[in-house]
């Protein structure tokens, strides 16, 4: 048996612009060796579990179904809630779909049918975790849960007490690597090993981009590299493992806030009640559960409403029919033309801009919560939420490359699934990222942007995203509508 292996390092939320070598110098000398990707990108929504589906799937959330944080599925849960946070959300959305929460295989399973597995070791949520390895989680050392699972506490207990999640969450990360470097790398069965780390991310909501707290969060994820790399080699084991570095998303600073439920309230009473029964969940608009759904024609008022508001952005359609309304983007076009069943009525992302914060950090947004303690938030179409880290680093990779040939979250698994030599005719949406490779099998397709805009309001202003696409593979540059007014509604 071919005994390649592949490490995955996540550090959640860290931009690629915010990695600065005195900070994280393990990770600099992982970049300097291997492969930086310069032009790195997030799916939208740039939500977290979002985007560790398309990491563990190879699929836009159009084909895998994880389509928000928190989605609104109609009879799947008593309030017809998804919390993707929580492991038993997903549990019960796999009852209510016949095992299909996941609408696209994972790695995980992938592995299961050769009789190997993922192994995750993680400071994230359970639901996070869970989505590697959906159907296969004996190899996960999470410290929020052990999702039930009687051997899960016999791992946890090989690496003593949990430290209490106190931020920045320095103890709880070197708890995950030791995960890593005590129980996983010794086991050849574990062909892929996840270390995913809620920092910064959980610092930067928190703190803020650029605040003391984050640098001592991305020191304490480069000091977790370090140990695990530290690790594999005084095991005699680094030549057999090829080491991707990345985040799942960016971050901007939040400078107004208010949830699209107020927004939607708001434009109830602007409107005269002239709407359908409606529901919201995340930055998603539905049909309200037990209702019929609503033609574009009742719909149109609304969007008239959203375009015209100073902290709406992008206003995206989930359903073909409703794609014509003026003002409008296709959510099909961001997800590598494909819908699901799950996909909302419609997607709202709020302004942006390239202003600076206090601690000098470029990036804010129009943030759909009402968090007021939220300094940094992420899920919109923000050039800055949407492009992220991505380094590799083995003997299957060149050395000392920066590419800026657009790559993105789902390129992963169709790459691993190639390093470790796996035949797999599933229908990714993402590519191999042969420019990688030190023995590459061909070339990439030269890469192609286009710029999608919204049927033109009667203001001239209309929604304006840039795409990038390599082959059939696309990737989502940003709005191209940079603006700023920190406008809340009463």
């Amino acid at each position: 048996m071919d005994q390649r292996r592949v490490l995955v390092i996540g550090a959640d939320g860290l931009r690629p612009d915010l990695l600065d070598p005195a900070v994280m110098p393990t990770v600099a000398r992982l970049a300097a060796g291997g492969v930086r990707f310069a032009d790195h990108h997030a799916v939208y929504p740039t939500h977290t579990r979002v985007n560790i589906s398309t990491l563990a799937t190879g699929s836009t959330p159009g084909r895998h179904g994880i389509v928000a944080n928190t989605m609104l599925v109609p009879d799947a849960t008593d309030d017809h809630i998804i919390d993707t946070s929580n492991y038993q959300h997903l549990d019960a959305l796999d009852r209510f779909s016949g095992g299909a929460a996941l609408m696209a295989q994972s790695l995980g399973d992938i592995l299961a049918e050769r009789g190997e597995r993922v192994a995750v070791a993680a400071t994230s949520s359970g639901g996070a975790s869970m989505l590697w390895t959906r159907k296969d989680r004996g190899r996960i050392v999470n410290v929020n849960t052990t999702f039930g699972i009687a051997d899960l506490y016999d791992l946890r207990e090989k690496l003593g007490e949990v430290p209490e999640p106190v931020l920045p969450q320095v103890e709880r990360a070197r708890y995950a690597a030791r995960a890593v470097t005590d129980i996983f790398l010794e086991d050849p069965r574990n062909r892929v090993i996840v270390l995913w780390l809620n920092e910064p991310d959980a610092s930067l909501h928190r703190f803020g981009l650029g605040s003391p707290e984050t640098v001592q969060a991305m020191r304490a994820v480069d000091e977790c590299v370090a140990l695990t790399v530290d690790a594999m080699d005084r095991r005699g084991l680094r030549d057999a493992f090829d080491i991707f570095f990345m985040s799942d998303h960016g971050h901007s600073t939040v400078q107004s806030h208010q949830t699209l439920r107020e927004y939607l309230l708001v434009a109830e009473r602007e409107l005269s009640g002239a709407l359908p029964p409606l529901a919201t969940a995340s930055d998603y608009i539905y049909a309200a559960p037990g209702t019929m759904p609503p033609d574009a024609v009742s719909l149109a008022p609304l969007v008239e409403w959203l375009v015209s508001q100073p902290w709406c952005d992008v206003v995206c359609a989930g359903r073909e029919d409703l794609e014509q309304l003026p003002g409008v983007l296709p959510l099909r076009a961001l997800w590598n033309g494909k819908l699901t069943s799950r996909s909302p009525l419609l997607s709202v992302s709020p302004r942006w801009s390239r202003e600076v914060n206090d601690f000098g950090i470029p990036g804010a947004v129009a943030s759909l919560t009402t968090q007021s303690a939220l300094k940094s938030t992420h899920g919109s179409l923000s050039p800055f939420d949407l492009h992220a880290t991505l380094i590799a680093h083995g003997p299957r990779f060149r050395e000392g490359v920066v590419t800026d040939i657009p790559s993105g979250a789902v390129d992963l698994l169709p790459t691993i699934v190639q390093l470790l030599g796996i035949e797999s005719a599933l229908p990714f949406d993402g590519r191999v990222l042969v420019e990688a490779m030190s023995a590459p099998d061909g070339e990439p397709d030269q890469p192609q942007d286009q710029v999608i805009e919204a049927v033109s309001q009667s203001n001239g202003d209309g929604a304006r995203v840039r795409l990038r696409r390599v082959g059939s593979t696309t990737y989502i540059d940003g709005s191209l509508r940079e603006s700023m007014v920190r406008t809340m509604v009463s």
